[in-house]
């Protein structure tokens, strides 16, 4: 355990019970190789009571629940006091599994459960989602879309989606929770990493994520603009047109990512309008970033159909079949 992890720990816990703990490290040379590598052992008396502290190395990747669950077995008959993780982070979702599970934790700073003696969330306490999630957030959503139309992302380490999808570790770690609580996907670690493994492929991963998946359009603007082009893409009828026999609008429609469109609009790269008549195009923005499953032109056609399957047009319907029906899964 580092020395700024130990003061930190140490003053946390000063902090919640007001005396000083004393950490004494643990001889656990009995103790399998993985769980040595991964973990420095401590011992605690904390509110009258004795602790072993499993401190998880900062190269690791916070594990599932379910894995802490596995491991508490594995060290139960070698301890004599029950097992506290001491982890570096914990997203909201795997924390709700892990007091559901009863499972003892510290993040020092933050956040602790030691049934019986303290709970310290520093946050109203939501109920956990589980399977009953009504739909996927922005980025789980995306990693979906990704791993069906650009590359597979089974087995890849969670910092690497994070790279390709430009966002935030904690945020795929949030992801990672949130796909296999709606069982879209399962966990599972490659070396000191967290991994996402998808259990079904193509069409049927599809049919079992759509349904938790919503519209990616966040707003709509009519705007002057003399010259659209990159990063913008078509979307909207106009990509639907491209793709299919279907007749384009007056008025072409392109999709930019969350901020592009204020940007956009503080340069004087377009104009905002009130209404259609004086405008030269519609600009949808999206909830995630549109260019990174789309081609050169258009955006991807999984999070079209998703943007217009409930346009009350016939011929739009008409035509949003005929786009799945040419999906390449």
């Amino acid at each position: 355990m580092q020395l700024s992890t130990v003061y930190l720990l140490k003053s946390y816990l000063e902090t919640l019970s007001g005396i000083s703990p004393h950490l004494l490290p643990l001889d656990v040379s009995r103790l399998p190789l993985f769980l040595r590598n991964r973990f420095s052992f401590y011992s605690v008396e904390l509110f009258g009571k004795p602790w072993c502290l499993a401190q998880e190395d900062e190269s690791w990747d916070t594990g599932t629940p379910g894995e802490y669950e596995k491991q508490v077995e594995t060290l139960r008959p070698f301890l004599n006091a029950p097992v506290v993780f001491v982890l570096t982070t914990l997203p909201s979702n795997a924390r709700n599994r892990m007091v559901q599970k009863g499972i003892p934790f510290i993040v020092p700073g933050t956040q602790a459960f030691l049934p019986s003696a303290l709970v310290d969330l520093r946050e109203r306490f939501p109920k956990p989602s589980g399977k009953g999630r009504s739909s996927l957030s922005p980025t789980a959503q995306l990693t979906v879309l990704y791993h069906l139309e650009r590359e597979p992302l089974n087995g890849l380490p969670l910092n690497s989606i994070a790279e390709k999808l430009h966002c935030s570790a904690m945020m795929l770690s949030k992801v990672k929770d949130e796909l296999e609580e709606t069982s879209i996907c399962e966990v599972e670690r490659v070396g000191r990493s967290m991994a996402l493994k998808f259990p079904a492929e193509n069409r049927a991963l599809w049919d079992l994520a759509k349904d938790r998946m919503t519209s990616p359009v966040k707003k709509t603007r009519w705007v002057q603009w003399k010259d659209p082009g990159s990063p913008a893409l078509l979307t909207g009828i106009s990509a639907l047109s491209r793709r299919t026999m279907l007749a384009d609008d007056r008025l072409p429609t392109y999709a930019l990512g969350p901020k592009m469109l204020e940007s956009w609009l503080e340069r004087g790269t377009l104009t905002g309008c009130p209404d259609a008549e004086q405008a030269t195009a519609s600009i949808e923005v999206w909830s995630y970033e549109p260019k990174l499953l789309g081609d050169n032109e258009a955006v991807d056609p999984l999070s079209l159909y998703l943007s217009l399957r409930y346009n009350a047009d016939e011929r739009v319907q008409q035509q949003l079949e005929r786009l799945m029906e040419e999906v390449k899964w």
